[in-house]
């Protein structure tokens, strides 16, 4: 790797962090960090301090530092959301001359800046006697037992984990990093807002072939004895499929995919695969993702499981109660974090949906629905297209605007019915009789693909020229438009109808949206999550572009 820039800090410039001991463990000490060094204002760091006779490699550890370093804003985000990387080197003694560790030989490197885990990610409870990291260890037990520690979580919250955990870890993959101690000890999660992952221990990580540290494994999730010290894809692959498993068959140790099999027959049959002694015959995680898309949309709408009210004495039965079809009581973990005054780019959101669409639909919906009065030119009339908009077939993920190598997502078996690209998944089998379905699920599948993955500029390539939705000849208008989406991910795709009015064709799509409060419909600014339905006209005259979505065919319902 090329050298680069990377922050050192002196310890002594961490104020008195030996008196904020957060834990320690087999490899070092971490501390919380009082007085973070000027660098690195407004960050919320600890301190992992190496034992003294622990040997680790600090140039991988600075290779670590520079791979973060080097990932442009939108990969760094996403990755900082779920893993504890390494940040800051931290040195005692001589003040480096060099970046790289060892050729400094009067400087010692005593360990790492990361990000402190939040209280998002902590669990608190009576029952275990104050507050613990919330790792997926605990969702490898029954329900009564989630149900006494207050943590019940339902089968779609489950699925959305292990979505957003494989998502990660197929992102690492596509760096060249493998987890190595893939275990549910070393994954904390947050059920606030939407289910997510957090890696932590990422030093023990194999960053391009090497290590930091010697590789271990946690008990009842080694691999075969003959990948024992060894962290690749296919050691990945194996343990997230016994983690699958076990997050399903509520056991710390069981292999049995009766459990997943009754969810889904294709996880049960990834999970079985990924067990082959074989590596070469694993799924990668790009296989699990479309699948964990699809049957995390049809868990979720399905008739929601009884809600589990913890009883605040563990030696008595938990108490269950019967949801309401219609109204089903949901499980609130309320959030710590204050509520934010209203962003310039939500400012901005009212007024082009005053402007657009006269309060029918919010936030959200108006980079999608029919903006003519904004994309517009001073005269009226719409813009004109962009010089060297590509056809169709040039219109692949992973392109030179990606920044980034990401993994194709059609790599294994696909199921029929669906359309896959990076990062969204379109079930279109409701119409795949109709002409076109198939293309049509393709294009909707990369658009909102390159959305959630921020890779705004392909995403602006699938509206239509003449689009009324956002002036794709406009620096300001295209500026708007990626600071709007900039706030939102979309899930759950059907392609629920085509048909043609004899100038479009007509394509409805339902799906579900995430998104920043402040940003949702006029009549629900503050959702956080709706279910859409849009009709929207698209184009074909060099592959199916997005015309607009007159506001007559938009609805939702909030989740």
């Amino acid at each position: 790797m090329n050298d680069v820039r990377v922050p050192w800090t002196p310890a002594e410039h961490l104020g008195d962090y030996p008196a904020h001991r957060l834990g320690g463990g087999g490899q070092g000490i971490v501390y919380g960090v009082p007085d973070p060094h000027g660098k690195f204002p407004g960050q919320s760091l600890v301190y992992k301090e190496y034992l003294p006779d622990v040997p680790y490699d600090g140039d991988v550890l600075y290779d670590m530092v520079c791979f973060r370093q080097l990932l442009d804003p939108a990969g760094r985000a996403f990755l900082d959301d779920r893993l504890t990387w390494p940040m800051v080197l931290v040195y005692r003694d001589a003040t480096p001359t060099d970046p790289r560790p060892s050729r400094n030989p009067r400087t010692a490197l005593t360990g790492f800046l990361m990000r402190r885990v939040g209280p998002e990610h902590e669990l608190h409870s009576p029952v275990l006697n104050g507050v613990k990291q919330q790792a997926m260890e605990f969702l490898l037990n029954d329900d009564s037992y989630s149900a006494r520690i207050g943590l019940p979580v339902d089968d779609a919250r489950r699925l959305e984990l292990l979505l957003d955990l494989a998502r990660t870890v197929e992102r690492l993959h596509g760096h060249g990093v493998a987890v190595g101690d893939l275990s549910p000890k070393n994954v904390l999660f947050t059920l606030r807002g939407q289910a997510r992952c957090l890696l932590i221990d990422c030093d023990s990580m194999r960053f391009r072939g090497k290590d930091v540290l010697a590789q271990v494994d946690t008990p009842e999730f080694e691999v075969p004895a003959a990948e024992k010290a060894t962290a690749t894809v296919a050691t990945d692959s194996y343990k997230f499929g016994l983690l699958a498993a076990r997050v399903f068959n509520r056991s710390q140790e069981s292999k049995d995919l009766a459990p997943l099999r009754a969810v889904s027959t294709q996880l049960a049959n990834l999970a079985a695969r990924a067990q082959n002694q074989d590596p070469q015959r694993r799924p990668r995680l790009a296989e699990w993702i479309p699948v964990l898309e699809l049957e995390h949309g049809r868990v979720r709408h399905a008739t929601p499981p009884p809600v589990v009210t913890p009883d605040p004495n563990p030696s008595q039965s938990p108490t269950v109660t019967a949801p309401t079809p219609t109204a089903p009581t949901p499980v609130h973990i309320p959030s710590t974090r204050p509520r934010q005054p209203a962003s310039t780019g939500s400012r901005w959101f009212g007024w082009l949906l005053a402007a657009l669409l006269v309060g029918v639909v919010g936030g959200y919906a108006a980079t999608h629905v029919d903006g003519s009065a904004g994309a517009a030119g001073s005269d009226g009339s719409s813009s004109s297209p962009l010089p060297g908009t590509p056809s169709e077939s040039t219109l692949t993920d992973g392109g030179s605007d990606t920044g980034e190598n990401s993994p194709d997502p059609t790599d294994g078996a696909t199921p029929s019915g669906v359309a896959v690209a990076s990062w969204a998944t379109v079930d279109y089998s409701q119409v795949a009789d109709e002409d076109g379905a198939e293309d049509v699920a393709r294009m909707f599948a990369r658009f909102f693909g390159a959305i959630n993955e921020h890779r705004y500029d392909t995403a602006l390539k699938y509206y239509d020229p003449d689009t009324g939705v956002v002036d794709l000849g406009s620096a300001s208008s295209r500026s708007k438009w990626k600071e709007v989406m900039s706030t939102t991910k979309d899930t759950d795709f059907v392609l629920g109808g085509l048909s043609s009015d004899g100038r479009y064709t007509l394509a409805t799509l339902g799906f579900t949206s995430h998104q920043d409060a402040g940003y949702g419909p006029a009549g629900s600014p503050d959702d956080t999550c709706d279910q859409w339905t849009i009709t929207y006209q698209l184009t074909d005259s060099d592959g199916y572009r997005i015309y607009k979505a007159p506001r007559d065919g938009v609805s939702y319902t909030s989740c």
